[in-house]
């Protein structure tokens, strides 16, 4: 048997049983596993120092755990994190750790965020499991006998003390006998991307070596992320450099003009030739430029794609159907994750909603009209269906009664277990007149502009502008196109017309004259893009960096408005 399909085969067979589990024994008991799983952290971490500090020894129900136990943000843990890494042992955790995942950083310093080894279990089985699970339930097996086009690219530091802070997927070398080469061999069984792109040297351009192996073949099945923003990343880079890349393949070359280290280069053309037919058809598919739906051309029996997307990523799956695939290929939404655990689990393909999964981590739902009354958290045997909830998670690996700042929406149920869509993150909220304006409100306003005045959509993004008054939101929309020469003054008012029917209490605001006319400004294309070239060449990892949907900080406002194009008729 191939290689490559015997690997799948396994990984589907496993993750099939693991998802058969999941929906038997979690999903018809919810309540009781979730709560088996707070008990068992309790009785473990009783000793700790925070454990203590709280009095976990005595906690034997949900209730009074609610009621000893604060609810808290990263800041209140930030001293005992820090002592954490200085290799001091019980303070947050009993269980054993030795990574701290380091999140984007797109707001502020980067935070580190501790990672057990049982959370690293978790997110094995219900992240990895529980994908090729589905995949193997819903799509056609032929999507086991081909490679992956893969996305990630992490890398992670060595403290003094040894733990490890960055990735953890960039460890997986740690954990074979035979290192890196004997992990470049596995991975690239299952996925089209050599160690080089998987685990980088600094400054190496990932997005050139993970196009450009998936390119060189024809067989890949399907691709993978974290984000289906970052879908769209590595899509429209093959778009803007397909000249480059087919030169590349046909002499088994690589470009000058590809920013890497010698020795990355070298170790590349030792896994490269040339590939004169290949680069053959490749070229006929894009001799009249990239402006169509161009996947299943380059892989004909593309099939799948797996990662974050849904509801708060529809700009995106919109842009990947219309623009890439044209449709006909399955969607593994995965669940809503983050560096600190993972809360759900997909559904199935094709479906923004994801199924909680009771079993890791215990969660609890604030009401978003509650604002910070912890008192109105419920557990997930109270949720509603329609009603819209901050995540309070508690996890394996040290944190109690967390607040994620990010919302989901109950939709339905699975067996006992409630449905959900992640829909916003709290934090990223507009509310300059009370009139809390959520970022799908946003979109929903840019989006519906979009269709109206006819341009094709690629990003968005909005400053919330204090320094006049009335305060003002200013609107840079990113087309996918350049635009010279558009009505603006239509444009601003479509926005406005739009915005007020996505949240009326804005319009209510603007006409007590509490908030202004938005502004609103085209952005040079790809804008996006180079924003997030610009936070990986800063440290942040590609695969955890979120759309900028609210400008929170100076330096993010300086970068976009830089990028701001000038259009006749502005």
């Amino acid at each position: 048997m191939d290689q490559t399909r015997f690997a799948n085969e396994q990984n589907a067979n496993m993750g099939h049983e693991a998802w058969k589990d999941f929906m038997e024994n979690e999903t018809t008991a919810p309540m009781e596993r979730t709560t088996e799983l707070l008990m068992k952290i309790l009785e473990d971490n009783k000793d700790t120092e925070y454990g203590r500090r709280y009095g976990f020894a005595d906690i034997h129900s949900v209730e009074e755990y609610q009621k000893r136990v604060p609810v808290v943000t990263y800041d209140d843990l930030a001293e005992d994190i820090k002592r954490m890494t200085e290799g001091e042992e019980n303070v947050l955790t009993a269980y054993p750790y030795s990574h701290f995942n380091e999140t984007s950083g797109t707001v502020g310093v980067p935070k580190l965020i501790p990672m057990s080894d049982m959370q690293s279990e978790i997110f094995g089985k219900y992240n990895n499991l529980i994908m090729y699970g589905v995949l193997r339930e819903y799509v056609d097996e032929d999507w086991m006998n081909g490679r992956c086009f893969c996305t990630s690219s992490g890398t992670y530091k060595t403290l003094d003390n040894g733990m490890t802070v960055g990735e953890a997927s960039a460890k997986m070398a740690d954990y074979l006998k035979g290192g890196r080469d004997e992990l470049d061999q596995l991975m690239r069984i299952m996925y089209t991307s050599p160690l080089e792109g998987v685990n980088p040297e600094d400054g190496v351009d990932t997005k050139y070596i993970h196009t450009r192996f998936a390119l060189m073949d024809r067989e890949v099945r399907g691709m993978i992320t974290g984000f289906y923003s970052v879908l769209v990343l590595f899509l429209r880079y093959i778009s803007d450099n397909y000249k480059l890349l087919i030169d590349d393949i046909e002499k088994g070359t690589i470009s000058d003009e590809i920013q890497m280290s010698d020795s990355t280069r070298e170790s590349l053309l030792r896994k490269i030739e040339p590939m004169p037919e290949r680069a053959a058809e490749l070229r006929e598919i894009f001799k009249d430029g990239a402006d169509f739906p161009w996947v299943k051309k380059v892989w004909p029996k593309f099939c799948y794609l797996a990662g974050a997307g849904g509801d708060g990523f529809e700009i995106y799956d919109k842009m990947i159907k219309e623009h890439f695939t044209g449709g006909g290929v399955a969607n593994v939404y995965s669940g809503v994750t983050a560096s600190e655990g993972l809360w759900s689990v997909p559904s199935g393909v094709d479906d923004f909603d994801s199924i909680l999964a009771p079993a890791a981590a215990f969660v609890e739902f604030l009401p978003v009209e509650a604002g910070s009354d912890f008192s109105q958290c419920v557990t997930l045997d109270k949720l509603e269906v329609g009603k819209i909830y901050e995540l309070i998670i508690t996890n394996v690996s040290g944190f109690y009664r967390y607040r994620m700042s990010d919302a989901v929406q109950v939709t339905g149920f699975a067996n006992k277990t409630p449905k959900v869509q992640f829909v916003y993150r709290v934090n990223r909220t507009i509310n300059l007149a009370e009139e809390k304006t959520t970022e799908k409100a946003l979109q929903v306003a840019v989006e519906a502009t979009a269709k109206e005045m006819g341009f094709t959509l690629a990003d968005f993004s909005v400053y919330p502008d204090q320094d006049v008054i009335p305060n003002k939101y200013t609107f840079l929309i990113e087309p996918m196109n350049e635009i010279t020469e558009f009505d603006m003054e239509a444009l601003q008012q479509s926005v406005f017309k739009h915005l007020c029917e996505a949240n009326p209490v804005y319009y209510d605001c603007y006409e007590d004259n509490w908030l202004g006319m938005p502004e609103v400004h085209f952005l040079q294309p790809e804008t996006s893009l180079l924003y997030r070239d610009m936070m990986v060449y800063r440290g942040a990892s590609l695969n955890q960096l979120k759309p900028v949907r609210v400008i929170m900080n100076e330096r993010q406002r300086k970068f976009f408005f830089a990028l701001i194009q000038k259009v006749n008729g502005e």
